[in-house]
């Protein structure tokens, strides 16, 4: 999951995204993947979107819109979803 712990600095009552569903979120999954022992990994999230899956080049223009991810790198080329190409960063191990 991504790194959210500077999100909820301070009071997360006083802070908009201490009360972000995704932060609430996060909170529950780690709640229930410790009860069954399921050991979860936190990424910076930096650049997930903009770095290709498949050769690892980061350009800001590999993001063509919200969904489309193409990777400007002459060399590769890859396409994919935009969501799909940032969760297979975030499941390397290399980030």
């Amino acid at each position: 999951m991504e790194d959210l712990t500077k999100i909820a600095d301070g009071d997360k009552k006083e802070t908009f995204l201490g009360a972000w569903p995704y932060y609430d979120l996060q909170r529950k999954i780690e709640y229930k993947a410790k009860e069954k022992g399921i050991k979860i990994r936190y990424i910076n999230p930096a650049y997930t979107s903009q770095r290709c899956s498949k050769c690892g080049y980061i350009c800001k223009e590999n993001r063509e819109s919200q969904e489309v991810f193409k990777c400007k790198n002459n060399s590769c080329g890859y396409s994919a979803n935009a969501d799909f190409n940032a969760a297979r960063n975030i499941s390397l191990n290399d980030i």
